[in-house]
């Protein structure tokens, strides 16, 4: 029982609240719904933060400063591996801290401000070009990315502290995929706000800063919730895991290797979105917003309805056909051409938006069962340590996706200043932009299934892992 992984966890670390008796029943496991919202609410914060990386950012550089693509994806790649190294260092130590605050908080409170100094830097840069203004960009690009880490670390070890219950976590992380849909609206609005304010660096500097504010605001949000959240105390040693640790968890490691691609892919259409719906089809910053809008919606509408199939049906089969259902959706981009109504790509947003609240919530929900399995197995309690190998794969993907997608649009010859200049695409050109925002993140979707069916862990069945 999910008990008993509790209290074989005593023998090397100690809840820092009582733990649930045998036989408490769902109430004893329940988080409330202040402390649900209020802890969730942090997730718009660290999705403002990957979707200003995966959608803004390469826009920003390209067109509003004029750097290469090439160039301009190669320093996101290169902040991300930073952030990648980081993460896992970051998870030992938030394991290890004993503060007044606990393991994580004080991380989160610290991570809120470094984070919104970031965005200062990278939406106010200087008169600079070439080589001072690529420096420039990347320390505000390695500023953000430890910003990021030493939040979203320590805030992903949360659930699998807070109870117990795998099917109170799934409802936990509904709150929370709700908020990650609110971020993600939230900057695909963005370039309408700075278009809409003249869209030159003055315009995109004000939009940077409001940005920097809402990641700000939501990350103190979740920090003042999470004074009341269950919480767990490291015993003394307790940091010297290691990876290898993590490697032999089974159906963790297969839920990274599907996270991996499907991260990838996410990372390569968010980069080729604008370019895609701005250049090729040829309609405004207004249709995005509508979009983002409307797929946002769609992802809220869902969270019920993906919450019942979870206390139904095991959330690894949901998750994998919410995948292959999403990579149909991006496929189906490969039929949008200039003057298509703008109907169609709203359409286009909605099922996406539908199929995406369930690659969300099912990939979330499944990671602190994941993380709470060793515990179970080891009696060992360290969250942290998962949740920066978590995190470490959610950088590298996100990373490689503009990185990706920068290659391809200059090695198909795409020009981002050509609108600007009233210059059509060539043909090679836009065949670049499908590729990279419709048949990569299909194809990389498609392929994330395969590792899911080796994922075990079944949670119907108090943890135990099948086969």
């Amino acid at each position: 029982m999910a008990a008993v992984g509790y209290r074989s966890a005593m023998t090397t670390a100690a809840l820092s609240v009582p733990a649930a008796p045998d036989g408490g029943g769902a109430a004893a496991h329940r988080i409330p719904l202040g402390l649900r919202l209020g802890w969730a609410a942090g997730s718009i914060g660290t999705v403002v933060i990957l979707s200003t990386t995966s959608i803004l950012l390469l826009f920003f550089m390209t067109s509003v400063l004029g750097m290469k693509p090439a160039l301009a994806g190669a320093l996101l790649f290169g902040a991300k591996l930073f952030d990648a190294v980081i993460a896992p260092m970051m998870g030992r130590i938030s394991d290890s801290a004993a503060t007044r605050w606990g393991r994580r908080r004080p991380f989160l409170f610290l991570g809120a401000f470094v984070s919104t100094l970031a965005f200062l830097i990278l939406f106010m840069p200087p008169a600079l070009d070439g080589l001072a203004l690529s420096a420039w960009m990347v320390s505000g690009l390695l500023v953000l990315a430890l910003g990021y880490t030493l939040f979203n670390v320590p805030y992903l070890a949360m659930p699998a502290e807070m109870t117990a219950s795998p099917q109170e976590r799934t409802a936990l992380l509904s709150f929370r995929v709700a908020f990650v849909a609110i971020g993600g609206a939230l900057v695909g609005f963005a370039p309408k706000v700075a278009a809409g304010l003249g869209g030159d660096r003055q315009a995109w500097a004000v939009t940077g800063a409001m940005l920097g504010a809402i990641v700000l605001a939501a990350m103190l949000t979740a920090v003042a919730a999470s004074a009341r959240a269950r919480a767990t105390v490291a015993a003394p040693g307790g940091d010297r895991e290691s990876l290898f640790v993590v490697l032999r968890n089974r159906p963790f490691v297969m839920l990274l290797l599907a996270k991996l691609l499907q991260l990838v892919g996410l990372a390569a259409m968010q980069a080729s979105i604008l370019f895609f719906i701005v250049q090729v089809l040829g309609v405004s910053e207004g249709v995005v917003g509508v979009y983002v809008t409307l797929t946002t919606v769609a992802m809220l509408a869902s969270m019920p309805l993906w919450v019942r199939l979870g206390r139904r049906f095991r959330k690894r089969d949901l998750f994998i056909g919410a995948c292959l259902g999403y990579a149909l959706v991006k496929l189906s981009f490969l039929l949008a051409a200039p003057g298509e109504p703008a109907l169609l790509i709203h359409m286009r947003g909605i099922a996406g938006g539908l199929l995406t609240g369930g690659v969300l919530l099912m990939g979330q929900s499944i990671l602190p069962d994941a993380i709470d399995w060793d515990c179970q197995r080891s009696g060992v309690r360290r969250e942290g340590l998962y949740a920066g190998a978590y995190s470490l794969v959610e950088k590298s993907s996100m990373a490689l996706g503009p990185l990706l997608v920068g290659l391809i649009l200059s090695g198909f010859g795409f020009d981002p200043q050509a609108a600007k200049a009233g210059i059509a695409q060539t043909n090679v050109a836009v065949t670049g932009v499908y590729l990279g925002a419709a048949v990569l993140p299909a194809l990389l979707y498609a392929l994330s299934a395969i590792p899911l069916f080796f994922y075990r862990l079944d949670e119907h069945a108090d943890g135990r892992e099948q086969g």
